[in-house]
């Protein structure tokens, strides 16, 4: 059989393009038999219409494509609707003539007879699962034999198929999609029509668990999916930001307020923990809990999460938190900067200095009973670095004081 580059011309039909120069000749219908690889389903009524058709005819105008199976036998590529109107009008109607049906037979092996029965089926009205199921089939089969379909295998797969379905590339690649992606039990529901292409694609996006939930619970409805799917993931990077900017941004949230708890986390869980809010100025809404947060309805994250992420972005810093409020402020010059201002004293009389004029007890002293293992929590009287009693019981972990405890 010849290469079927040709198939990849959207400008001829496919069984025209296969049945070129041949010749028909009449085999029995008792001979014929339906490809293994015929997944389309005719109805009955289709088949009596196209019936009715021919018997007015009084011919088959189109013959059928077979390939030869052994002995007397032929198997079907295209043509299947006609066979079963012929042979409805032999075994019901009575009608004799019709027994002998038509047939361009052609040589072909396995791959080349299922690529095929797909494309000569691509002139048919199809559902979306028919169309889902020929692209994936033409996809394995030129994969699995690229020496019968040099032209497509060379390259750009999405690109030839989108020439023989007639239809955008972008169209392919989401019936590839649903195909790869989605649950054995949303396929079925697709394969019923009972969910369209758009619902399909939408549980792909999703792991098969979380589908089969959706479709358990009954949601069939293309905008419902839509709605289930959006709460089963979680926040963009651009909706946390958004979040984290309405909430940290607020007058609640200073550094002396935040010190109080052991972590941003905590406070957070303290003061939103039990609200709902939206924030007109970033386009959101949200949802805490003492969990977490749920953004714009979509999947809860936790606060760890949260705040972890704006960490990340560079929204909120930990460190600026413990540092002194007591700071130099912006053009104020510091007098140690100027040696020859400070008074003309020896390195030990000014460590003796330093030693006699700090106190050892912590300073900013405060029960911290909610930490676990930490009975309190204070400030180093020389170098204000945050100390617990539980780590730094008897000296400063910076500059290393001996500190007393009150």
């Amino acid at each position: 059989m010849p290469k079927l580059n040709s198939f990849f011309e959207k400008e001829n039909k496919i069984e025209q393009i296969m049945t070129k120069k041949m010749h028909p000749q009449l085999i029995s219908y008792k001979n014929l038999n339906e490809s293994r690889f015929q997944y389309k389903e005719i109805s009955r009524e289709d088949v009596e219409k196209l019936a009715d058709l021919i018997e007015i005819d009084g011919e088959v105008l189109q013959p059928l494509l077979v390939r030869k199976t052994g002995g007397d036998t032929y198997e079907i590529l295209a043509g299947h609707k006609r066979f079963k109107a012929c042979k409805y009008l032999s075994e019901e109607k009575k009608i004799e003539k019709f027994s002998m049906i038509p047939c361009y037979v052609k040589q072909m092996t396995d791959a080349e007879a299922e690529f095929a029965v797909y494309s000569t089926n691509g002139y048919s009205q199809k559902s979306d699962y028919e169309i889902m199921r020929e692209i994936e089939g033409m996809s394995r089969l030129i994969k699995e034999n690229p020496e019968a379909f040099p032209e497509a295998a060379s390259g750009r797969l999405v690109e030839k198929l989108s020439k023989v379905m007639n239809m955008s590339k972008t169209v392919v690649q989401e019936y590839k999609t649903v195909s790869s992606n989605l649950s054995d039990e949303a396929m079925e529901k697709f394969k019923k029509n009972e969910i369209t292409k758009e619902a399909a694609k939408t549980l792909a996006s999703v792991p098969a668990e979380e589908q089969k939930k959706i479709i358990v619970s009954g949601i069939t409805e293309t905008k419902a999916i839509k709605e289930a799917v959006r709460t089963l993931k979680a926040p963009s990077a651009s909706e946390i930001k958004s979040a984290f900017k309405a909430m940290y941004n607020h007058t609640l949230y200073t550094k002396d307020v935040i010190r109080k708890y052991p972590s941003l986390e905590e406070c957070f869980k303290d003061k939103e923990g039990k609200t709902h809010s939206g924030h007109s100025e970033y386009m959101l809404n949200y949802n805490c809990s003492l969990r977490g947060i749920k953004i714009n309805n979509r999947k809860e994250i936790t606060w760890h999460e949260f705040v972890n992420t704006a960490t990340q972005m560079g929204l909120y810093n930990p460190d600026e938190i413990l540092e002194d409020d007591e700071a130099q402020l912006p053009g104020q010059d510091n007098i140690y900067n100027h040696p020859e201002y400070l008074p003309d004293v020896s390195e030990k009389e000014n460590e003796k200095n330093v030693t006699e004029s700090v106190t050892n007890k912590v300073i900013d002293y405060h029960e911290a009973n909610g930490l676990a293992g930490v009975s309190a929590i204070a400030r180093c009287p020389k170098c204000r670095a945050t100390l617990s009693m539980l780590t730094n019981t008897y000296f400063c972990g910076c500059c290393g004081i001996n500190i007393e405890w009150r």
